[in-house]
């Protein structure tokens, strides 16, 4: 074939403005068993890696094709029907045994765990009671002193809201004056 057709179809083929029957003499140029010119030869592996798409595509397309048409069957003979209720079965199944097996823990916890005083007399009960709480309330206390410091930073705060009212009370100066010089200028 005339290499020159060849390159003019290339290229009208880049611009996409060539024919199906154009594209497909370019394919079959570059697919084909003659020899390529050297120039060529990388629109001729674009050329071969369109055509093992097209290949690998209608394969997909044959295989996806058997699958719908083996699903079709399938249903046709009841054969799904029966793997759901399985399957629904086995689901139910298996929550029986999860209910079961959590009554049964927790029926032995509770029977094993019995709760025994541990003093006999409620005076000195008492006594540890408040012994553990005052512990526990040192211990907060000690450590929400570092936190009294925060107060502190709440005083600055209230000497910048002073300044803010005189700021306040200088703009009202400044409409006064601004009314002022406007009566004046109406004299």
């Amino acid at each position: 074939m005339d290499t020159n057709r060849i390159r003019q179809l290339l290229v009208r083929y880049f611009e996409g403005a060539t024919t199906l029957e154009e594209e497909r003499t370019l394919r079959d140029y570059f697919t084909g068993d003659q020899p390529v010119e050297e120039d060529l030869i990388p629109f001729r592996d674009q050329f071969n890696l369109f055509d093992e798409t097209l290949i690998s595509q209608a394969e997909s397309d044959a295989l996806q094709a058997k699958i719908m048409n083996r699903i079709l069957s399938m249903e046709a003979d009841g054969e799904v029907k029966t793997s759901k209720m399985s399957l629904k079965r086995l689901m139910m199944a298996a929550s029986v045994a999860a209910a079961i097996g959590l009554s049964v823990l927790l029926i032995t916890r509770f029977q094993n765990s019995e709760v025994k005083d541990t003093y006999a007399d409620p005076q000195l009960a008492y006594q540890e009671t408040q012994k553990a709480l005052l512990y526990i309330s040192q211990k907060m206390n000690h450590g929400l002193e570092p936190l009294n410091n925060v107060s502190k930073i709440n005083t600055g705060a209230d000497q910048l809201r002073n300044i803010g009212k005189m700021d306040e009370s200088l703009g009202m100066l400044n409409l006064v004056s601004i009314i002022n010089q406007s009566s004046n200028m109406k004299k």
